[in-house]
């Protein structure tokens, strides 16, 4: 059995929300105040932990203002075990596959009035059926349901620290741990009582017994016969104790346990910690036995380095398939290596899952995508707008312009993410749902390079500005050559226009794909009105800059031709660039917006929001 639909109606900052989850696992990714914890906290409201922390509603739980909300939990795959438990409570669905077998949990609380005694209350009621139109489940039958919590920021030393309802001594306790094994409590028992009968018998024991029953004696009157006696846990035989008596000695054996790293007695860091208790509870989670597995984690990378925070993802995603795990975080780390349908983004009190069929991710995307998908690209899961870009020139020179046109990318939540080729479609993907009333709200700005090259800058005698040699293609086989690269191989708008739209197949919702408006990056720059700043970051100084062509197309192809021929330069010129360009246009919005590439100056309004004055000139292309 596992739980395989949520659906709340105004809830915290839930107003209506559903989600579908993965059997396994479930990473819930998203920023600040996206729903994961809201998520997280309505399971385990409807099904509590089997934890000693008493969680209840409150005022504010309500969406709006709202006097009521509903949490429905749909559960799936009920193994005969699972149905004999909730046997009046299940509901059966008739579809093509044949009749199938569900159990819906349905919470209904409800703000009631006021009381002399209490003050105003909340009334909660739990019913089966899909419509929450069957029988109330009862407390025992929903102990069943309980879920394993894990919350963020645990003092986790405190936790497996001995003490009165210590949570080690709860595992301990478990009917799939010692608890549930009568001859090893029998004989914990007999042992705690062996040794405090030794103990008691301990001659410097009763010496000092004696001492103080001597003095009582003097205290007290010769009538009053007092015998003073040692009690300690465990005093009385095993075979004369009542069974309370006994399940409240072997409570306190278990509640004077503590569980440490090593028994060096030194203190470890606070992810050690962490993981030690997660072990513990991972241990009662995996024993075989009834109930309901699943596992319900926030933020795990909490106190754990990234390494340590692989080696945790590792364990759920090929060593563990004993439980459901739904897990919410905050690292890139985490989301970079898990696998790609197990993802499910939290938005704006939304959820879209990132499994198939969800998106218009094709199956050879995942495979794709989770080999390439690195720390640095998966912080794009994290974004209120994502730039994609196909190069270094574009991830180091954007941040600049965006900040100088009055757009700085951090105060919009914008990430850069360079793909580093022309797979920006394949990343893009991930932003499609198939339910078109499931966009994200999240604006992707693909930017990539229209590579048509100027017929202009062809290498050929009399042209001093040309470097690029036009190949034909093999008379024989029509193969090779490169003149669908060349801006003469589009003699007709409409060619140029079907070049341009299948760079765009995948736009669509807050997708966009902005294709430069003349061959590259570089090269718009320099054509468009930044020709002598790209020629300063590229030569080190003005000196020659006159002596270029005055035709822009012209000087834009050998300045172009410059950053080709030092290709191991290039870097370190973008960087430069970077820096002229903040000395020159630092307060001067306007003036660089207009020496600007209208693609650029597009793209970034499409991830923060437009410009006030108009925007420029339209492309020659």
């Amino acid at each position: 059995m596992y739980l395989s639909t949520v659906e709340v109606e105004n809830f915290r900052l839930f107003d209506s929300f559903h989600v579908e989850l993965n059997k396994g696992l479930n990473l819930l990714i998203g920023e600040n105040n996206s729903g994961k914890t809201t998520l997280i906290d309505a399971i385990r409201l409807v099904l509590d932990t089997n934890s000693a922390e008493w969680v209840r509603f409150n005022e504010n739980d309500f969406h709006n203002g709202e006097d009521s909300l509903s949490i429905k939990l749909k559960f799936a795959d009920l193994s005969i075990e699972d149905a004999a438990v909730f046997v009046e409570h299940l509901s059966h669905d008739y579809g093509d596959a044949g009749a199938e077998t569900f159990l819906y949990v349905n919470l209904k609380a409800t703000i009631g009035g006021y009381t002399a005694r209490a003050g105003q209350y909340i009334k909660t009621e739990i019913r089966s059926g899909a419509h929450a139109e069957g029988t109330v489940i009862e407390r025992d039958a929903r102990m069943y349901l309980c879920s394993t919590y894990l919350k963020p920021l645990r003092d986790a030393q405190a936790e497996l620290t001995s003490g009165r309802y210590s949570r080690l001594s709860q595992l301990l306790a478990s009917t799939k741990s010692v608890g549930g094994q009568s001859d090893d409590i029998e004989r914990l028992l007999k042992a705690v009582i062996a040794a405090n009968q030794t103990i008691k018998d301990d001659e410097s024991i009763q010496s000092a017994k004696g001492k103080v029953s001597d003095l009582l004696k003097k205290l007290t009157f010769h009538v009053d016969q007092f015998s003073p006696a040692i009690e300690m846990l465990g005093s009385r035989a095993f075979e004369d104790m009542t069974e309370t008596e006994q399940q409240a000695l072997f409570k306190g054996i278990l509640e004077r346990l503590s569980l440490n790293l090593d028994d060096t007695g030194k203190s470890h860091g606070l992810g050690y910690s962490n993981l030690l208790f997660m072990a513990a509870e991972l241990m009662l989670l995996t024993q075989e036995g009834e109930g309901f597995p699943l596992l319900l984690i926030e933020e795990p990378e909490a106190h754990l380095h990234p390494q340590l925070q692989m080696k945790f993802l590792k364990y759920f995603t090929t060593e563990q398939s004993q439980f459901q795990c739904i897990l919410s975080t905050h690292s890139p780390n985490l989301a970079s290596k898990a696998p790609l349908d197990s993802i499910i983004l939290m938005n704006q009190g939304k959820a879209y899952p990132l499994r198939k069929g969800c998106t218009y991710l094709d199956a050879d995307d995942y495979p794709f995508l989770e080999k390439f998908l690195d720390v640095t690209k998966s912080n794009m899961f994290f974004a209120k707008g994502i730039l994609m870009v196909e190069g270094d020139g574009e991830n180091i020179l954007l941040p600049t312009i965006a900040e100088l046109i009055g757009r700085p990318l951090e105060d919009y939540g914008v990430s850069i993410v360079n793909i580093g080729n022309l797979a920006y479609k394949r990343y893009a993907k991930i932003y499609r749902a198939k339910d078109p009333a499931a966009t994200l709200p999240v604006r992707v700005a693909c930017m990539t390079d229209l590579d048509v090259w100027p017929d202009k800058a062809e290498l050929s005698s009399g042209n001093p500005v040309g470097f690029k040699e036009k190949k034909h293609p093999n008379t024989d086989t029509g193969r090779g050559g490169n003149l669908r690269y060349w801006r003469s191989h589009y003699d007709n708008p409409e060619k140029l226009a079907s070049y341009k739209s299948a760079k765009q197949e995948h736009d669509g919702e807050n997708v966009k794909t902005f294709i430069s408006d003349e061959w590259t990056f570089e090269y718009c720059l320099a054509r468009y009105g930044l020709a002598q700043h790209v020629y300063i970051a590229i030569h080190g100084s003005d000196d020659g800059y006159t002596d270029l062509p005055d035709d822009p197309e012209e000087k834009a192809i050998k300045i172009y031709g410059m950053i080709e021929d030092d290709n191991s330069g290039k870097t370190k010129a973008t960087y430069r660039l970077s820096e002229l360009l903040q000395e020159a246009f630092k307060g001067k919005p306007e003036e660089l917006k207009n020496l600007l590439p209208p693609y650029i100056v597009a793209a970034v309004e499409h991830v923060t929001e437009p410009l006030e004055s108009e925007v420029i000139r339209e492309s020659g292309v």
